[in-house]
């Protein structure tokens, strides 16, 4: 649960990024802040697969 919710910082603070460097004109730094966006979500992905595909099983009394 840790992890993902670090991933879904990352994916907040990359989004936000990208639309500064969008606004400040630097289409470079754009393209570099899109493309670790992307990576960030797909570690988001795996996480929740990992999670949803996860057998261990938790019991509340």
């Amino acid at each position: 649960m840790a992890a993902q919710k670090v991933e879904h910082y990352e994916i907040a603070t990359y989004g936000s990024l990208t639309q500064f460097v969008k606004t400040l004109g630097k289409t470079d730094l754009a393209d570099l802040m899109v493309q670790t966006l992307e990576e960030e979500k797909e570690a988001a992905q795996l996480l929740t697969s990992i999670a949803e595909n996860n057998n261990v099983k938790v019991t509340v009394e």
